[in-house]
Order: C-alpha cells, then sequence, then structure tokens
C-alpha cells in the first residue's frame, strides 16, 4: 500500500503594484536563479512562522516595513517595540559580552609583542577590541 503524500502545495500571488514590500520581493526573487526560488520562499514562509509563535502581530509588523531601503536597525527597533523588555535583557547580555571580550583582548595585548600592535588597532578600529 502506498504512503499517502503529505506535502502541502502553497499558491498565492504577490502584486509588485500593492505595497513596497511585495515590489521589493518581486525584484529579488527576479535576481536570484529560478533553483534557489523554492529554498528562498519555503524559508521566508518558515521563518514567518517562527516569527508569529512569538508574537503573531509580528511577520505583519515586519512585512509592512519591508522596503528596499528598510535598515537592519529599522527592524531591530520594531522588535524592541513588540518585546521591550526581552530586547532590554538581550541587549544587556550582550554588552556583557563585549565587556569579558575586551578584557581577555586587553590582556592578550599586554602580552603581546610589539609587531602585534598594527592588527590590535586594526581590530580596535572594525570592532573587534
Amino acid at each position: 500500500m502506498d504512503k499517502p503524500d503529505t506535502r502541502r502545495k502553497i499558491t498565492f500571488y504577490l502584486n509588485p503594484e500593492s505595497s513596497a514590500a511585495e515590489r521589493y520581493v518581486c525584484e529579488e526573487t527576479d535576481r536570484m536563479p529560478q533553483g534557489e526560488r523554492g529554498n528562498v520562499w519555503r524559508a521566508a514562509l518558515l521563518s514567518g512562522f517562527a516569527l508569529r509563535k512569538q508574537d503573531e502581530r509580528l511577520p505583519h509588523l515586519l512585512a509592512a516595513q519591508l522596503t528596499e531601503s528598510t535598515t537592519f536597525e529599522e527592524m531591530v527597533l520594531l522588535m524592541q517595540a513588540v518585546f521591550p523588555e526581552e530586547m532590554k535583557a538581550l541587549d544587556g547580555r550582550r554588552q556583557a559580552f563585549g565587556k569579558e571580550r575586551k578584557v581577555a583582548s586587553q590582556e592578550q595585548a599586554g602580552t603581546a609583542d610589539t609587531d602585534d600592535e598594527t592588527r590590535r588597532n586594526a581590530e580596535k578600529m572594525f570592532g573587534r577590541g
């Protein structure tokens, strides 16, 4: 006996004239190789549901912000509006981690040869030190 096919085919239309977000997605889709499109669409759909699992408004809010010029900072600000306490806690952990890295870098720099000074300066300049 054959096993039933449990896969789902999902079909919908995007109208580039209806919103900047749909226009952006259509333009990006046109730029990517055809063989990549299905995987990107699948990942986008699953990502949207992962966001929806946290707050059902989130995929709609993020989609409404999507344009060709949307920045990462804008997305973070939106996440902060939806999850103010969680984002503060996350930022606190990131800052603590950055301080640990800075202390370790300073300890290493103190024992390094002077030949490494240029490398250390470059790391500091690009936010790694």
